[in-house]
């Protein structure tokens, strides 16, 4: 069982990890440079072909199955890497994998299987809202889009900013 998170605890792990990267309130975060930080390998799946993945399975996702599947962090032996899928835009890929390395900096423990027989992803929700507000705040947290509301920014500066999509800067 994962650990119970206040928004509190959440949002200083975010800015203990923003803080190691050397960034500022006001400074865009790279998940891809959090995650190299965690020695965690982030992989495109249609790079996975090389690694003996079945080619159908990969066109399943970046295709047929796009907009379902957006990226995984998966268990291998005693580490973990994330797969990300590079049909997406670069703003939904940096939130999706800011939103995996949520549940590793979270610590959320691995469900039993990725897909249930009906294949619906066996998840908790409480934890999926953890990692989501976790991600909000590495990627754009709530103290510097206060600022930049007193500033009447709009949605587009602060999606520019922090270099995420203008629905990502209206939910935060």
């Amino acid at each position: 069982m994962s650990p119970k998170w206040t928004q509190k605890e959440m949002a200083r792990v975010a800015a203990e990890e923003r803080s190691a990267l050397g960034l500022d309130l006001m400074d865009p975060l790279d998940p891809y440079l959090l995650a190299e930080a965690w020695g965690l390998p982030v992989y495109a799946i249609s790079e996975l072909t090389a690694h003996d993945c079945p080619s159908e399975t990969i066109e399943y996702f970046l295709t047929t199955n796009s907009r379902k599947w957006s990226a995984a962090l998966i268990p291998v032996g005693s580490g973990r890497l994330i797969i990300e899928n590079d049909s997406h835009s670069t703003v939904r890929r940096r939130s999706s994998v800011a939103h995996e390395m949520s549940h590793h900096l979270l610590e959320h423990v691995f469900p039993e299987g990725v897909l249930g027989s009906d294949h619906d992803k066996l998840y908790s929700k409480t934890v999926e809202k953890q990692a989501l507000f976790t991600s909000g705040e590495l990627l754009a947290p709530e103290a510097a889009c206060r600022k930049l509301a007193f500033r009447d920014a709009d949605n587009a500066e602060v999606a520019a900013r922090f270099e995420i999509s203008t629905q990502w800067a209206r939910c935060r």
